[in-house]
């Protein structure tokens, strides 16, 4: 479950949730929850969201990338304001979209730096042994 407040989702916002973490997952994207409950995938410069189940949408408030995403093969406009912009796109271009955007990634630890952190890393046992 991806909302954070405890309250159920709705069967179509579960499966919203599911498809677009396992789009994501490739990636290490981070996916959220809207204030609605919808699944998002947040950026510095916008954010995507799961459309219908066949595409994706992004928004930016950033005028200077609209052209950049309507580049983009397969991205066509959906709603284009003065300052704010959603476009429809298909999973085939979410790592382009998400690098125009740039896109959170989930932060790991490779074994090599868990290795040279050690002992002084977040993620030790805090139990003693």
């Amino acid at each position: 479950m991806i909302a954070k407040s405890g309250r159920r989702q709705a069967p179509e916002q579960r499966r919203a949730a599911e498809q677009l973490r396992a789009l994501a997952k490739p990636y290490r994207f981070r996916v959220r929850a809207d204030a609605e409950g919808f699944p998002i995938i947040p950026g510095r410069y916008g954010q995507i969201e799961w459309f219908d189940g066949q595409d994706l949408a992004v928004y930016t408030n950033r005028p200077r990338l609209f052209a950049r995403l309507w580049a983009i093969p397969g991205v066509r406009r959906h709603q284009t304001g003065d300052t704010e912009m959603r476009a429809l796109f298909p999973a085939e271009a979410l790592r382009q979209v998400a690098a125009v955007i740039k896109a959170r990634r989930r932060r790991t630890l490779s074994p090599e730096e868990a290795h040279r952190l050690g002992a002084d890393t977040a993620y030790r046992s805090t139990s003693g042994g």
